[in-house]
């Protein structure tokens, strides 16, 4: 995946995650994955569990006024001709479209 193609992959799940269409959020992801957080991590080996982790956090998003994000891409490094990781930071919006919240994201994917 070149810069171009991992922005607009990036600006999908953006739009995705907004519109609360979990379906489109996981099919932004590969399977198998590896969530990494201070939480911990979590595997997910299927799609429906991208579906259900979003859910899930769409509903706290929610219950904190975040309606919306979309993607600001900080960096992205071709790690090898297939593999790219990206610095995403992703800015966390009210109804009224100002800015409450924010956190960062370095996914990275074959492409």
């Amino acid at each position: 995946m070149n810069e171009d193609q991992i922005r607009r992959m990036l600006e999908l799940l953006g739009l995705a995650l907004s519109t609360g269409d979990l379906k489109a959020v996981a099919n932004c992801w590969a399977v198998p994955a590896l969530v990494l957080s201070d939480e911990g991590a979590i595997a997910v080996a299927e799609l429906h569990e991208i579906e259900a982790f979003f859910a899930r956090a769409a509903e706290w998003y929610r219950s904190q006024g975040l309606v919306a994000t979309r993607p600001e891409v900080e960096r992205v490094d071709q790690l090898s001709d297939k593999l790219s990781a990206v610095d995403v930071r992703w800015p966390a919006f009210d109804s009224a479209g100002a800015e409450r919240a924010s956190e960062r994201s370095r996914p990275a994917g074959r492409g």
